[in-house]
């Protein structure tokens, strides 16, 4: 599908946003000029900030069955990759739509309703999702974020490896990370130190792949440089796991992916009901997760 679509933008004091109605993607997001999300350089990786419908990383053999029939589909989902609808918009925020239709019945059998809310407060921004269940039968699905935030912010003054994650727990020792296998998860976990709660950053972190973890010991986290003292802070309390990813050397972007579902693990049985971290609507029922990032100029 072409990624021709309407764009959007907010302006707040010092913030400025910008979104394209083709996956309701947040394009841009600058504070007192300085522009901080990734500016999706498709020769690195080609999107700033996607949404992850239905599904949350990779399915095993791109393949889920659901009350006997089987069904494929690629990693994160289709959603970032289908047009929305402005459903609504003020001063300060704009609210995007997706509503399941024949195509996405093919591939994904269930009728849905996607909301994607973006607010700007003082110095950051406010990204909400409600996923409606219309229809009379249960909605299994899962929804996480997967935005991209340019760092360094400064390139000419620091470097990647001058910003470290602070997990806002100063008592947490290690961090605990799902080791991943071809894009599923393993049987095995690994354990990083941090010291004092901190953990630098480099591209070495993210040769296997993503970091994931669960989302508990900490729901927040802050990453700044210590040369300049910008940087981010997310709050994602209303998310079961988190995701921190860049690619190999120079990329120039780390993203910050609060999730409530997961890719499958390697033991999965392909059966959509069995699928570790799927979320469950009833009929006519909804869910209302919220992430925030503040901006650090």
């Amino acid at each position: 599908m072409t990624k021709e679509a309407a764009h959007y933008h907010l302006k707040k004091g010092g913030l400025s946003a910008e979104f394209s109605a083709f996956g309701a993607e947040c394009t841009s997001l600058t504070y007192k000029g300085r522009e901080y999300l990734w500016q999706a350089d498709p020769a690195i990786w080609g999107r700033h900030a996607p949404v992850l419908f239905p599904f949350v990383g990779r399915l095993k053999g791109n393949t889920f069955i659901h009350q006997g029939a089987s069904y494929t589909m690629g990693q994160h989902g289709f959603a970032r990759d289908r047009k929305f609808q402005l459903a609504d918009q003020d001063e300060n925020s704009l609210t995007f739509v997706l509503v399941s239709d024949a195509q996405s019945l093919e591939i994904f059998p269930f009728h849905f309703q996607l909301f994607i809310r973006y607010t700007l407060t003082e110095a950051g921004m406010k990204v909400g999702y409600k996923v409606v269940n219309p229809s009379s039968c249960p909605l299994l699905y899962s929804i996480g974020a997967h935005p991209g935030f340019n760092c360094p912010l400064d390139p000419e003054e620091e470097a990647f490896s001058d910003y470290e994650i602070d997990f806002m727990q100063a008592g947490l020792s290690s961090l605990s990370v799902y080791l991943l296998e071809d894009g599923l998860i393993g049987d095995k976990k690994a354990e990083i130190p941090l010291h004092d709660g901190k953990l630098p950053l480099s591209y070495s972190l993210f040769e296997n792949d993503a970091l994931i973890m669960d989302v508990g010991a900490f729901t927040q986290i802050q990453i700044r440089s210590k040369i300049t003292g910008r940087g981010f802070i997310m709050d994602f309390s209303d998310f079961r796991w988190l995701g921190l990813w860049s690619k190999n050397k120079d990329a120039g972007f780390i993203c910050i992916e609060p999730w409530n579902g997961i890719a499958d693990t390697l033991g999965h049985d392909l059966q959509l009901e069995n699928k570790w971290g799927i979320q469950k609507l009833e009929a006519h029922q909804y869910h209302e997760p919220e992430f925030e990032v503040g901006l650090f100029s």
